[in-house]
């Protein structure tokens, strides 16, 4: 057992996506799974949609959050909290929407949805979610970027992303029903 330990320590020093990888191939599930298990309108839990949920959050968020984690270290050097409040407020108008159009997009293509329905999610549900993200995500950011240690970053977002991701979780299964003067509508 202690060599597994340790040969699992050699290789998240060696590779540091590794961190962001396993971090949310547990959380993205369980965050899923917490939704799952709130919505009183489910008859029974799908293990299958945590799954998914698992998919998405180890082999595509983790290492794309892990680029950009590492990118915004390029684009604002320092780490004062006037850096990492920076830092915090460019991933909102670069990072987050890309973040939940690759969500949206992913996770019904996982499902096996068209293309078409899955844009059209994307166009009806990332602007709610960037607008309840950016009240929420700059401040957890700030954080992240002012105190964190580079190697820490994406685990402790990940964390955060929990809350986070049993929204998103809800905001997949929420209807927006289309209303006049309106592209979306409210949550």
């Amino acid at each position: 057992m202690i060599a597994i330990m340790n040969k699992l320590k050699h290789i998240i020093e060696k590779y540091p996506v590794t961190r962001g990888i396993l971090t949310y191939s547990v959380l993205f599930p369980a965050s899923n799974a917490t939704q799952q298990l709130l919505d009183r309108r489910r008859e029974q839990w799908s293990g299958r949609e945590a799954l998914r949920f698992g998919v998405f959050g180890a082999l595509i968020l983790a290492p794309s959050l892990y680029c950009w984690v590492r990118l915004a270290g390029v684009i604002v050097r320092g780490s004062t909290l006037r850096h990492a409040v920076i830092k915090a407020y460019i991933e909102q108008f670069t990072w987050a929407p890309f973040a939940y159009a690759e969500f949206y997009l992913c996770i019904n293509f996982m499902e096996g949805k068209t293309l078409d329905e899955c844009l059209h999610e994307c166009r009806s549900k990332i602007p709610p979610t960037w607008k309840i993200g950016f009240c929420v995500w700059p401040v957890i950011q700030t954080v992240n970027f002012w105190v964190i240690p580079l190697k820490h970053r994406v685990s402790f977002v990940g964390f955060f992303s929990y809350i986070w991701n049993t929204f998103l979780s809800y905001m997949h299964h929420y209807k927006i029903e289309r209303s006049e003067g309106s592209s979306c509508g409210e949550i």
